[in-house]
């Protein structure tokens, strides 16, 4: 299933495979991807001659299609040799119709933030071969599973694990956490029942409310089409379920979990961020003078795949180059 988003450089596939029993949905950008189903996706990276991939573990909404021009960017930066991936969030994408499922009713259920924890391991433990290095991307939430997923499985293959716009601490506290943690813990309901209704529009009205809600932003083709999915009820309910244990689970910061992986963590904050506050910035510099922390200097919000794909792709390569060509002793990636 060809993405819409797939330009000549690259071949931007789409996978739904299951994972812990759930349909997921992976998109991989890695210039020669042509298998679909529960083979292709680990059978084309080990055809791939680098060594390193990059994984990204979404924020909530986990849809990773909002993703896909930041990862091309990436491939593209890296002359088309590292390969970029994307695991959707359990529940956050709805599967398409012709796709046999074996088990119906796991599309339906509402999955916590430790279940997508245990989702996100249990896809590197049955997708990603033991001899390839990941760098992984969060992003927002993404950040928080990422540490717990380095916390719980010490063997974790982590070449470097980027934090970006990290949501991973007091999230009911923040600005956007105190409106919005009364109404996913209680409210739920509402949005079910709003986005059962809207479901029954026909698409093309569906995705003209999409672009009339985008209307005065420069949002790229890939997150129009994956804003779609939230008019699905279960997966608006699955979204709005794991942002209710976000605002329950994500509490203090975990030091001693950041202090242990630290060499192997860049942060980077933004500077007007409602689910991360410019203290929590000073706070962690304070607390880690010695990691790699650092400060957007070009205005992104938090949602950055709306807006800056391109700048914040270019921006994590620009980082991440030199380790990957040293770690592939491959010189030549870096021109």
């Amino acid at each position: 299933m060809e993405s819409a988003q797939s330009k000549s450089f690259t071949a931007c596939t789409s996978h739904f495979i299951h994972v812990n029993g759930i349909p997921t949905k992976v998109i991989k950008v890695d210039g020669q991807s042509t298998g679909i189903g529960d083979g292709g996706v680990r059978g084309c990276i080990e055809r791939y001659t680098s060594n390193v991939i990059f994984l990204i573990i979404p924020g909530n909404p986990g849809i990773p299609d909002f993703y896909e021009l930041f990862m091309e960017t990436i491939f593209k930066a890296s002359n088309c040799q590292v390969p970029v991936w994307a695991i959707g969030h359990a529940g956050h994408v709805e599967p398409p119709k012709d796709l046999t499922i074996n088990n119906k009713e796991r599309m339906l259920e509402a999955y916590s933030l430790d279940d997508q924890i245990q989702h996100k391991a249990a896809f590197i433990s049955e997708h990603i071969p033991a001899d390839k290095k990941l760098i992984l991307i969060g992003h927002s939430i993404g950040c928080y599973i990422i540490l717990e997923l380095m916390k719980a499985i010490p063997t974790l293959p982590v070449l470097k694990a980027l934090q970006l716009f990290p949501a991973i601490e007091r999230m009911w506290g923040t600005p956007n956490g105190s409106v919005m943690a009364p109404l996913t813990i209680y409210c739920r309901w509402i949005a079910f029942t709003a986005t059962y209704l809207a479901n029954y529009l026909s698409d093309y009205v569906k995705w003209r409310l999409v672009n009339w809600y985008f209307r005065n932003s420069k949002v790229p083709k890939c997150a129009i089409q994956g804003a779609l999915n939230v008019f699905n009820p279960y997966v608006m309910n699955s979204a709005v379920y794991m942002a209710s244990t976000e605002m329950k689970e994500v509490l203090d910061l975990d030091v001693e979990n950041v202090k242990n992986h630290l060499s192997k963590l860049l942060f980077y904050y933004g500077t007007s961020d409602g689910w991360c506050p410019l203290d929590f910035y000073h706070n962690a510099k304070a607390l880690f003078p010695d990691g790699d922390l650092r400060l957007c200097k070009h205005g992104m919000e938090h949602a950055f795949v709306l807006e800056s794909s391109e700048l914040m792709g270019d921006l994590v390569w620009n980082w991440m180059k030199e380790e990957i060509a040293v770690n592939n002793n491959k010189l030549d990636v870096l021109n």
